[in-house]
């Protein structure tokens, strides 16, 4: 069983340079050398593959006395899904060139916001309903197998028409993942990066065309889904079930507004540019979490080596986000921390240990702070 353990700049740096000398700075030659050759996606970007889920799990070790140790912490898990249509089509080489601030600034630098974790990043790519994989998503990931994976996508950089089927993202999101951080209460974070509108409408072929023919089995338990959740269902549930932002790119208001509808306008982002993305996960994450405020996150960034100006645009486009969202939640404050002994892998738990609230009920914090009430902020 392959370790999963810290992310190191050395093995980043040398998959950087295979980068420049075999993919010709490429970060996904090996994704697409691999569909050249006859092959398909590769089973860990295949929505396919590996049980159709996305989990993100607790890492519990085994000890010589048959209980197991949380070594590195809760799973956090943080998804980023790239929309590489059109003019999008770099978004994940600049995404991957961005890892080493993502690194740092969530999970660990001195002051990364998710340090308390055990943070696992998943991507996926968003694509066309015409291309030939409308869909990729990576696995959960802690550690250099994150850039691994990324090189496994196929960008087709193609254009379709003007709305992007990202309503497969969504999908995936909200009934295709499971994680162990909803079992406390708490809720992981997604993005969707991009800068047009998605579909209104989800259709059953296409579902099970990217996710195969068991996606709702698999999504609702039942191989055939009567009642078919409307995109804006499907938006409200993801919201309730994580932090979720659309990043956009650009000024379309069309855009802006139907995100808006979708996930709520405090969770649309403009990005001041489309390099800063890592930065802004960071503060939104920080907000989110309350380790940051408006005052602070400025002089986060600067640590972090940011220009004053710079970090001044990044804090000023997040002063409408759900501040301190996650702190309000009643198991905040009571999550295992890294060393806890667990007797079985599937506790949640550990021995001496209780469940101080019921299984993701994130609203019994406080008054004032279930997921759909629009007075979250502190």
């Amino acid at each position: 069983m392959r370790e999963k353990g810290d992310w190191s700049a050395v093995s980043y740096a040398s998959t950087m340079k295979e980068v420049a000398t075999r993919g010709g700075g490429s970060s996904t030659y090996a994704g697409e050398q691999r569909v050249r050759e006859g092959k398909g996606l590769d089973p860990l970007v295949d929505p396919r593959m590996y049980d159709v889920i996305r989990s993100s799990n607790n890492l519990l070790v085994p000890r010589d006395d048959g209980a197991f140790t949380l070594e590195f912490g809760v799973a956090m898990p943080v998804e980023t899904d790239l929309d590489t249509t059109g003019s999008m089509g770099r978004n994940v080489d600049v995404a991957f060139s961005v890892l080493p601030k993502v690194q740092n600034l969530l999970v660990q630098g001195e002051n990364a916001v998710l340090r308390r974790y055990h943070t696992q990043i998943a991507t996926g790519v968003i694509q066309d309903q015409i291309d030939r994989f409308p869909y990729q998503r990576s696995q959960f990931e802690p550690d250099n197998e994150v850039e691994r994976q990324m090189g496994l996508f196929v960008p087709e950089k193609n254009g379709g028409d003007v709305i992007e089927d990202y309503q497969l993202s969504l999908f995936a999101l909200t009934y295709l993942t499971r994680t162990s951080i909803a079992e406390y209460g708490l809720k992981g974070y997604f993005f969707v990066l991009g800068d047009e509108r998605g579909r209104d409408r989800t259709e059953a072929a296409l579902l099970a065309r990217v996710f195969g023919p068991d996606v709702f089995q698999k999504a609702f338990g039942s191989p055939q889904q009567r009642e078919f959740p409307s995109l804006k269902e499907i938006g409200k549930k993801a919201v309730k079930d994580w932090h979720v932002f659309f990043l956009q790119v650009g000024s379309n208001v069309e855009a802006a507004n139907w995100w808006s509808a979708i996930l709520g306008r405090e969770r649309v982002i403009k990005l001041p540019r489309t390099e800063d993305v890592a930065e802004i996960q960071a503060c939104i994450i920080g907000l989110t979490e309350g380790v940051l405020d408006l005052q602070s996150a400025g002089d986060f960034l600067e640590t972090a080596k940011v220009s004053r100006e710079r970090a001044r645009k990044v804090v000023d486009v997040l002063r409408g986000i759900p501040l301190g969202l996650q702190k309000t939640y009643a198991n905040f404050d009571r999550i295992p921390k890294p060393g806890a002994v667990f007797a079985s892998r599937e506790d949640i738990w550990p021995v001496g240990g209780k469940n101080k609230v019921a299984k993701k009920d994130s609203a019994a914090a406080k008054p004032g702070a279930n997921a759909d009430d629009e007075s979250w902020q502190l």
